[in-house]
């Protein structure tokens, strides 16, 4: 099973809400403060200097997208309205971890992973 570091769970993040419907920036940034906390500045700078998120509006850039692509093995033939479908079969198919919680659930709420319910 491979895991995603804390930086590639966060690109992630910015990846599917980038897929998302306008608007829903706002319930990344309460995901990003949540989950990160402290840890959120260092990260966004981290990734900023890499290219990865753009430093005007801390959104992912078109390296960013790449660099998920490349992660996650998505192909360049993928449209933009299926992203989000190739994001789901890539990390159920490769086993791919999520370690932090509120990105785990994040994730997989807006690429359609369902967990079993607990009773």
């Amino acid at each position: 099973m491979e895991r995603l570091t804390v930086k590639e769970q966060t690109l992630l993040a910015y990846y599917v809400c980038n897929f998302l419907e306008k608007g829903s920036e706002i319930s990344l940034a309460k995901l990003l403060k949540d989950g990160l906390g402290d840890r959120l500045s260092v990260v966004q700078e981290e990734l900023t200097k890499k290219g990865l998120l753009s430093k005007e509006d801390k959104m992912i850039t078109n390296e960013g997208i790449l660099y998920i692509d490349n992660t996650l093995h998505i192909q360049s033939y993928a449209t933009e309205r299926n992203k989000l479908a190739y994001v789901k079969d890539s990390l159920q198919i490769n086993e791919i971890e999520l370690s932090e919680p509120a990105f785990k659930q994040y994730i997989h709420e807006n690429i359609g992973i369902e967990h079993p319910s607990i009773h």
